[in-house]
């Protein structure tokens, strides 16, 4: 993979994947609870067997965050199928605690790439952008908010500061996302996003409208979650919904350290 679609795919993991507003406060933004020190998660292919049993297929991904005292991410670290490093990001943080930089390394320690992290006087985000080895610029989020701080659009800008991408939010009652809709460079609509939750406040159910396509389509994922005495969830596995039948396709497994 060319390093600016690793930087590109970075920076969409964590703005974009999960329905939650990132503050630049590292265990509330990755959803965590309690004095987490270190979280080893792998992701599995999923399938039924003949018998109509989940089993865990081969392993897809795996990732190792590791956090301080103080709730700040030290690194993260992205392993291959084998084990070896593909890449590594190390954090640093203002005296306020919020994240200000990430350092991506390499497997022989080299940085390959930088990610920035802005805040307004009040030390809100509102903008997060992607540097390569060169320093070029690659990719960039900007972010505006409502009168409670939470996050109501996300536009995303590439190399040439030109917006390709908006997402716009609305919200629950109780302050998780309700939908998104995002928008192309013309301003058209093209899909909105849809998601459900349970009492822990994780998604259980995530619905695409896709309108790019001359028909419209729907896609339907499904979460089923364990979780741990802290509250935080050390299974999840992913479901496709077809017609009246749920298919897995993948089970994420996290192994939670605590101080």
């Amino acid at each position: 993979m060319k390093i600016n679609k690793i930087l590109a795919a970075i920076l969409f993991t964590a703005l974009g994947a999960v329905a939650m507003a990132q503050s630049g406060h590292d265990l509330k933004d990755d959803g965590l609870h309690g004095p987490v020190k270190r979280v080893d998660a792998m992701m599995y292919e999923a399938h039924y067997n003949f018998n109509d049993n989940l089993e865990r297929g081969d392993q897809m991904e795996h990732l190792i965050t590791e956090y301080n005292a103080k709730g700040q991410r030290r690194n993260q670290t992205f392993l291959s199928v084998v084990e070896d490093i593909i890449f590594r990001t190390r954090y640093k943080h203002d005296g306020f605690g919020l994240t200000t930089l990430e350092h991506i390394v390499d497997n022989q320690d080299r940085v390959i790439g930088r990610t920035y992290y802005v805040y307004d006087a009040d030390h809100t985000l509102i903008e997060v952008y992607v540097e390569d080895a060169e320093r070029q610029v690659e990719s960039r989020v900007r972010l505006k908010h409502d009168n409670m701080g939470r996050i109501e659009q996300r536009s995303y800008n590439d190399q040439f500061n030109d917006i390709f991408r908006r997402e716009k939010y609305v919200y629950n009652a109780d302050g998780t996302i309700n939908k998104a809709v995002v928008y192309d460079r013309s301003k058209q609509k093209i899909q909105e996003k849809r998601w459900e939750y349970d009492e822990q406040g994780e998604p259980i159910s995530y619905t695409l409208y896709d309108y790019t396509e001359e028909e419209p389509e729907m896609f339907v994922t499904v979460y089923e979650r364990e979780y741990d005495a802290h509250g935080n969830w050390v299974k999840c596995t992913e479901y496709e919904v077809l017609g009246d039948r749920r298919l897995p396709t993948y089970t994420t497994i996290r192994t939670i350290e605590y101080f």
